[in-house]
């Protein structure tokens, strides 16, 4: 993700070619459109919060997650604890919590339960950041949805709904084999 470049939401809506039916006879072009716009739509608001994110604390949003789970949690954590939370693999965490430390916004405490392991603290700088950051994150949700009335905000939520029941659905079923019909179009050729 380039940040000097513009947003994908400057791109609009993904539009498929008018020969998209005769190119895939088993294909449904406007599921083609909205899936495509959905991946579209989400990298652009992943996008914007990196953006201001980087723009305003310096570092990127998955150190700023974590921090927030840690203060979201109310008490210490493992880091095993803030890596499920996180969907982050241990060894990313490993130097999110050091960025994290080195910050000033966490510190690592010995865990009295398990001598092994490790309890990860928001210190008060970082209840400061999160503090800052959460409300910041709302005033993004708001202009980016601020075109839509709270009727449509609650349709576009049912609407996601079914869109992620049948996104879980597809993802717990085995692998949808990538085949199918083809005619490839004479600018192809």
């Amino acid at each position: 993700m380039s940040f000097g470049s513009p947003s994908p939401a400057a791109l609009g809506v993904v539009k498929v070619g008018s020969d998209f039916a005769d190119e895939f006879p088993d294909g449904d072009p406007v599921a083609a459109e909205a899936y495509a716009t959905l991946i579209r739509t989400g990298l652009a608001l992943i996008h914007e919060i990196e953006r201001t994110m980087l723009d305003t604390f310096g570092v990127s949003q998955s150190v700023l997650n974590s921090l927030a789970i840690i203060d979201g949690a109310g008490e210490p954590l493992t880091p095993s604890q803030i890596s499920e939370r996180s969907l982050t693999s241990s060894a990313t965490m490993t130097g999110t919590l050091d960025m994290l430390e080195y910050r000033g916004w966490v510190r690592r405490l010995p865990n009295p339960d398990d001598r092994r392991s490790l309890l990860i603290e928001i210190t008060p700088e970082g209840r400061v950041i999160t503090d800052q950051l959460l409300p910041g994150i709302r005033k993004i949700e708001q202009a980016v949805f601020a075109e839509l009335t709270s009727s449509e905000r609650k349709t576009l939520l049912k609407v996601l709904a079914k869109v992620l029941a049948s996104a879980a659905a597809v993802a717990a079923a085995g692998p949808i084999p990538l085949e199918g019909r083809r005619n490839r179009p004479t600018r192809l050729q």
